[in-house]
């Protein structure tokens, strides 16, 4: 008999990437607002991939996986 719900092990996203991503995805990798400024997508690009650089034992996927997110949620036309 289980006496907590599975969801409250992990405050992390379960699931894969989508084939092609979409803002909510974006967003979600790099921890912020799909609507958040142009400023705030890139502090939160930088903060994430300090940790998850190739250079420093990260992976390349994830890496190219968060300049991704960055790319697209950077594209919009906010400050």
């Amino acid at each position: 008999m289980c006496l907590f719900p599975l969801q409250s092990f992990s405050a992390y996203y379960k699931g894969g990437f989508e084939q092609k991503m979409s803002k909510r995805e974006a967003s979600l990798i790099l921890g912020i607002s799909p609507t958040s400024s142009k400023a705030k997508v890139r502090e939160a690009h930088r903060r994430i991939m300090v940790l998850n650089h190739p250079d420093k034992g990260g992976s390349p996927f994830l890496a190219a996986k968060i300049n991704e997110a960055k790319d697209l949620l950077d594209s919009g036309p906010r400050r």
